[in-house]
């Protein structure tokens, strides 16, 4: 009995050691200080280890630890998400109506799904896909034969955005569509719809899958002094 007390009260010593506080917190935008409120989205903070002390000794040695722990974010933006071609005539066609960016503060995972040739969308054709390439050119320069990726290829590529001082600021890119519309391809309309997905890879897990905090925040307070 006297063993599970003793294991009592050092449970309740430890959970109080541990025990955190929220603090308020404030920003400090053009020479003002703003006081933010618990439920902000920006930064919050907690303080946790009370410690006291009391008697005679001539010194003390108190540990005092600041930590913060950032999540990653990302910021990117793209001119369009769409081309629409008007073809009159059969031809080799080149179009690079897209311009991107991309900036983050971690490694970026970019990978792609549901990239094909476009299809014909009507009842029948002679030809129901029209041959189609991508290419990703980070200077404004016409893309090289070798750049262009056939639309079905593009599903098996992924790219890793390095954390940088470029990623930091903002990375630009130039998507470029080119098409083959030949003889055979029947009157009517052709389409395809593919996905592009970044993904965070050093996201901390006190952020959910919407990119809020998690509602129980004060439990990833670390123990580390």
């Amino acid at each position: 009995m006297r063993k599970l007390l003793w294991l009592v009260l050092m449970g309740v010593l430890f959970t109080f050691a541990l025990a955190q506080s929220t603090l308020e917190v404030w920003q400090y935008v053009d020479g003002e200080y703003i006081s933010l409120p618990s439920t902000n989205d920006l930064a919050r903070a907690f303080s946790a280890f009370p410690t006291d002390g009391s008697c005679n000794k001539p010194e003390w040695q108190i540990q005092f630890t600041t930590e913060v722990q950032v999540a990653q974010w990302l910021e990117w933006s793209l001119s369009a998400t769409k081309w629409t071609w008007f073809v009159r005539k059969p031809g080799d066609y080149y179009a690079n109506s897209v311009t991107g960016t991309v900036a983050s503060n971690g490694d970026v995972l970019v990978s792609f799904s549901g990239f094909d040739d476009p299809t014909y969308t009507g009842t029948s054709s002679v030809n129901p896909e029209i041959e189609a390439y991508y290419a990703v050119m980070t200077t404004g320069g016409m893309p090289d034969q070798d750049s262009w990726v056939r639309a079905p290829n593009v599903n098996d590529l992924s790219y890793t955005l390095v954390d940088s001082e470029d990623l930091h600021n903002g990375l630009t890119f130039y998507l470029w569509n080119r098409i083959k519309v030949v003889e055979c391809n029947s009157a009517s309309t052709y389409r395809d719809t593919g996905y592009i997905y970044l993904t965070l890879q050093n996201q901390k897990p006190w952020i959910d899958e919407e990119g809020n905090y998690v509602e129980d925040l004060e439990n990833y307070v670390t123990n580390e002094r």
